[in-house]
């Protein structure tokens, strides 16, 4: 006996095919069958007339805090959203050097008008590393996935602080990039 069965629902599966009516049963919290006559299920919901869609994925939000003190991430959740993106427009909470906590949230409220207050209190800060971020948000169970971007905000002030670049330092890097690019 699977887990739900919803049944009946127009389905609309992401390959780009027309949608179809059919049913879908869950075992163990996954998709494992799409067909018409599924077995039964412990718990089954009637969806005629309404659409059956696989998680979608938001590729830009500004999450990276949220997640701290609001694990079901709502309402994006709520909305079927499965995966979300972190650290879009250059902004993250990590590499971050003891001390530089306070400029990171600044960013953000600059970018996302979140609090810098909100920020700097609903984050635990126990990271330096991008890693140990991605570990430290793993660990707070959040409703969906989370995948980041590392933001060139972070990364520049921990490497280089306030200072400005040089132009020996971008003429290298830029003639890395243009290398990599076989120019």
């Amino acid at each position: 006996m699977h887990d739900l069965v919803i049944r009946n629902g127009q389905i609309v599966d992401g390959s780009g095919s027309e949608p179809f009516v059919a049913d879908v049963a869950v075992k163990d919290g996954m998709m494992v069958e799409i067909g018409t006559k599924l077995g039964p299920g412990k718990r089954q919901i009637d969806a005629a007339g309404l659409t059956v869609t696989l998680g979608f994925v938001d590729v830009h939000t500004h999450l990276d805090a949220q997640v701290a003190w609001d694990p079901d991430l709502t309402p994006i959740s709520w909305h079927g959203v499965t995966t979300a993106l972190l650290g879009n427009c250059g902004v993250t909470f990590a590499p971050c050097k003891p001390g530089d906590q306070e400029l990171l949230a600044g960013m953000m409220e600059t970018v996302e008008d979140i609090p810098r207050q909100a920020i700097l209190e609903g984050l635990s800060w126990n990271w330096e590393s991008y890693g140990e971020y991605l570990d430290e948000l793993q660990q707070l169970s959040p409703a969906i996935n989370i995948a980041g971007l590392i933001g060139h905000c972070a990364l520049r002030f921990y490497v280089m602080g306030e200072r400005g670049v040089e132009d020996d330092e971008l003429t290298g890097t830029l003639a890395g990039q243009v290398l990599r690019h076989r120019a």
